[in-house]
């Protein structure tokens, strides 16, 4: 038992590692290409940050676990949206541009609500995932539109040589390598270390593995927190649940479609990320920043959803599906 524990920690640990490494390759990369800062967040970091819950939401689907699966995309995003926001906010009250209150909030709203609609009848689709996928590449256009029209002067060339841009981007090749083979370490002891502790594999990709693949996003809003830029925390928070609920989940259901464990996931997971997100929405339109007294109670929305996938019971069942 303790050597399954040390070995899926190694996983996890493995999987943070190589996704700090990865976005820590991207500004260097962006700066030589002349891109904005946002948009390297919103379309580098977070699709980058968002790799571990590819890799360990690809390799349950392909493995017949569809509970872990889809239990990793919506707890990832769950642990992100409040765990990750209320510890930002608490180290310094958030300021929240205009942009990402209209655009990437509502994005993750309708995101998450999307996934509910499609996964109603308790199973998503090849087709839903196509779905997912095509959803996505509107946001992406919006996002490049957007940062033209700001982008009224570019960052000064030459301040990364080639050869320097080059490390950066065999350091990012390598990092992914590290992601896939931590997913797979993560993985395989994850559901060893369940079975002996007798723990369901939603809870598992809900909470355990969750909050390990969410780790990147949490290091690197924390450190953008720290350097004064929560454009760059929430906008990175956002645009990575974006990505995880659409992009992740519809690849991975392109890959093997998946039944949807009712009770949890259609009773509970899903309608308590859209609450978050709309707590979040309604703390930030109001005054335009997050405080650390709203982030205590985004905090308890957290705790309420781990303490719900942790305590038998808990999570009602007979959740009837349409037809």
């Amino acid at each position: 038992m303790v050597v399954t524990v040390v070995l899926f920690a190694a996983g996890i640990g493995l999987l943070w590692v190589s996704s700090v490494l990865i976005t820590r390759s991207v500004g260097p990369i962006a700066r030589r290409l002349r891109v904005s800062e946002m948009v390297v967040t919103i379309l580098g970091v977070s699709v980058f940050s968002s790799l571990p819950e590819l890799s360990v939401s690809l390799f349950s689907a392909l493995r017949g676990n569809p509970g872990v699966s889809i239990g990793n995309v919506v707890g990832s995003n769950f642990v992100t949206l409040t765990l990750v926001t209320a510890l930002c906010a608490m180290v310094k009250p958030l300021r929240v541009r205009e942009e990402i209150r209209s655009r990437e909030s509502s994005w993750m709203i309708l995101s998450t609500a999307m996934i509910l609609v499609l996964a109603m009848d308790g199973v998503i689709t090849r087709l839903d995932g196509v779905v997912l996928i095509v959803l996505y590449v509107p946001y992406l256009v919006s996002v490049i539109v957007e940062a033209r029209r700001e982008q009224k002067s570019t960052l000064p060339a030459g301040q990364s040589s080639p050869g320097h841009v080059w490390r950066h981007a065999l350091l990012a090749l390598a990092a992914i390598g590290g992601i896939i083979f931590g997913a797979d370490m993560a993985l395989d002891y994850g559901q060893t270390l369940a079975v002996r502790a007798g723990i369901p594999p939603v809870a598992l990709g809900a909470i355990l593995i969750a909050f390990g693949t969410s780790l990147p996003e949490m290091a690197i809003a924390l450190a953008a927190t720290a350097r004064g830029k929560p454009e760059v925390t929430l906008g990175e928070i956002y645009s990575s649940n974006i990505f995880t609920a659409l992009a992740v989940l519809g690849i991975c259901a392109v890959a093997a479609p998946m039944t949807i464990p009712a009770a949890s996931i259609l009773g509970f997971d899903l309608p308590m990320l859209i609450l978050a997100g709309v707590v979040i929405q309604l703390l930030i339109t109001t005054g335009a920043m997050l405080t650390r007294a709203e982030a205590v109670l985004i905090l308890l929305l957290y705790v309420w959803f781990a303490v719900a996938h942790l305590v038998p019971g808990f999570i009602p069942e007979g959740i009837v599906l349409p037809g």
